[in-house]
């Protein structure tokens, strides 16, 4: 199956691109994706362990299972709010 996977801000920055496409097996989670996209350079491995994931506009656990087409968003968390 292939999931889009999208960078957001700074992130992008840090890998080199805003948006690839990445083919996994049926059933695969999004730590599944995260090993996969970790494990070609281990400066988005560590990238990626400080990031927050959204999967299909919500955000999502490392257990949540991709489907084919599915948009894979990863973001910096924020913080903020009044003081």
């Amino acid at each position: 199956m292939r999931i889009v996977v999208k960078y957001h801000g700074i992130i992008a920055d840090m890998v080199g691109v805003k948006t690839e496409d990445v083919d996994l097996p049926d059933g695969a989670t999004v730590a599944d994706l995260r090993a996969a996209l970790g494990s070609r350079d281990e400066t988005i491995d560590a990238i990626l362990v400080q990031t927050r994931t959204f999967v299909g506009g919500h955000m999502a656990d490392k257990a949540a299972v991709l489907t084919d087409g599915t948009e894979v968003v990863f973001m910096r968390p924020i913080a903020g709010g009044r003081a």
